[in-house]
């Protein structure tokens, strides 16, 4: 996939930069691939992954709320300047689950 930023996006073909058509998504860098994985024995099939527009520090001071919000059982946190993986150790059910991962990568 070929990236598009401030509404363009290189061309590799024509090494020109063009204007991005509405309809064209691309969720790549400057966007902020998120992986939310529960590793808890009884939920371990439980694997969500979004990607976001928002700068990482907003997506991931939500996200940490969202955990204290719910009192989860966190693992682990990584974050990089385009990724952001979240894993839990949570009795989670898979439907609890992924309502949670949503109400994570949803911003609200």
């Amino acid at each position: 996939m070929t990236p598009v930023i401030d509404g363009q996006y290189y061309d590799r073909a024509t090494g020109e930069l063009r204007n991005s058509n509405n309809h064209e998504v691309h969720m790549a860098p400057p966007a902020v691939g998120i992986v939310i994985r529960n590793v808890h024995e009884n939920a371990l099939e439980c694997t969500f992954r979004a990607a976001r527009r928002s700068p990482m520090d907003a997506l991931l001071c939500h996200i940490l709320r969202v955990v204290t919000k719910h009192k989860l059982t966190l693992d682990s946190v990584v974050a990089k300047t385009y990724t952001i993986c979240v894993v839990l150790a949570d009795e989670l059910t898979v439907g609890g689950f992924y309502k949670i991962a949503q109400e994570m990568v949803s911003g609200e």
